[in-house]
C-alpha cells in the first residue's frame, strides 16, 4: 500500500527519477503527463535535473537522495550501470518495504539488490517509441513477486506503452528488438533512402518521404492485425517485380543473427570486433 504524506505538502503518491539523461527526462516528462503523480527528479548535476524540471509543473528537483527516500512510493534508477549500484546501496536500505524500485540497468542483478534494500526492485527496458506512447516495455520481475506489485507496475506503464513481462535471459534480444530496434530500423531507412536517390531517379528528401510514409501506412497495417506474412502474400505476385526485389534480402537472417551476436558480446563486457584487415 502506498503511504499517505504530508511531508512538505507532497500529495499522497510521488514519483522519483534518479538520472535526467534521455531515458530519465522522457519518463519523468511521461509519467508527470500520465501518471497524475508527483514527479521528484534528481541528478547529480542540478542544472540537468532543473531543465527537466521546467518541462512540466508536476516535476520539481530533489535536494538530494535522502529526500527522495523519504517521500516516494515508486523511485526509478535511470543512471549508467556502475553509478546505479551506488545509488542503490546508498538510497535501498532507506525504503520501505512496499516501495517500486524500478531501474532502466538491463544489466541489474535484482536478486543482488533485493539482498540491499527491502523495496521491490524491478527492471524495465523502455523504448524510444514511449514519446509517442506507443511500443513494448520490458519488464523483469525479482522472483516471489507478488501480483500486486505487477499490477502496480503495469498500471504506472501501460498509459506510455505496453508493459511486456520476460525472463531476465531474454532481455538481451528482446531489447535488440524494442529499445534498439527504432535505430536499426531508421538505419534501414536512411540507408534505403540514400540507395534510391542514388539512382537519380529521386531527391533524397522525396526518397526519404516516401519511405517515411510507407513505414506509417505498414505499422498501421500491424495494428490492424495484418501479419509479417500476410503483407508479403498480399504484394507479393509469383514472378513480379516484389519477389524479383526480395531477392536482394538472401542472407537477411544471417544479418541479424550477427546484429543480435554482436549486441551480446558487448554487453558482456567485450568490445566490438575489428573486422579483418584493420
Amino acid at each position: 500500500m502506498a503511504r499517505a504524506r504530508s511531508h512538505r505538502g507532497w500529495p499522497t503518491m510521488t514519483i522519483g527519477i534518479i538520472g535526467t539523461g534521455h531515458m530519465g527526462g522522457m519518463l519523468a516528462a511521461l509519467l508527470a503527463e500520465t501518471s497524475g503523480e508527483r514527479i521528484l527528479v534528481f541528478n547529480r548535476t542540478r542544472e540537468k535535473a532543473t531543465l527537466v524540471a521546467q518541462r512540466h509543473p508536476h516535476i520539481s528537483v530533489a535536494r538530494d537522495l535522502s529526500e527522495m527516500a523519504e517521500v516516494c512510493d515508486t523511485v526509478l534508477i535511470c543512471t549508467r550501470a556502475a553509478d546505479g549500484e551506488q545509488v542503490v546501496r546508498d538510497i535501498g536500505p532507506q525504503l520501505v518495504p512496499r516501495a517500486l524500485l524500478l531501474t532502466t540497468i538491463s544489466t541489474a542483478d535484482l536478486a543482488a539488490w533485493q539482498r540491499i534494500t527491502p523495496a521491490v526492485p524491478v527492471k524495465m527496458v523502455p523504448s524510444l517509441t514511449q514519446w509517442v506512447k506507443s511500443g513494448a516495455i520490458l519488464v523483469v520481475y525479482p522472483d516471489g513477486a507478488d501480483r500486486e506489485t505487477k499490477r502496480r507496475v503495469e498500471q504506472l506503464l501501460r498509459p506510455i506503452g505496453r508493459p511486456f513481462p520476460i525472463a531476465d535471459e531474454q532481455v538481451r534480444v528482446a531489447s535488440d528488438l524494442t529499445s534498439c530496434g527504432p535505430a536499426f530500423w531508421a538505419r534501414l531507412c536512411s540507408a534505403w533512402t540514400h540507395a534510391a536517390a542514388s539512382t537519380g531517379a529521386l531527391r533524397p528528401a522525396e526518397a526519404a518521404e516516401f519511405i517515411r510514409d510507407t513505414a506509417v501506412g505498414f505499422a498501421r497495417l500491424l495494428e490492424a492485425g495484418w501479419s509479417f506474412d500476410e503483407v508479403l502474400d498480399a504484394i507479393c505476385v509469383p514472378g513480379g517485380v516484389t519477389e524479383a526485389g526480395l531477392d536482394a534480402f538472401a542472407g537477411a537472417e544471417e544479418w541479424f543473427a550477427d546484429l543480435h551476436r554482436r549486441t551480446a558480446r558487448f554487453a558482456r563486457g567485450h568490445p566490438p570486433e575489428t573486422p579483418p584487415g584493420n
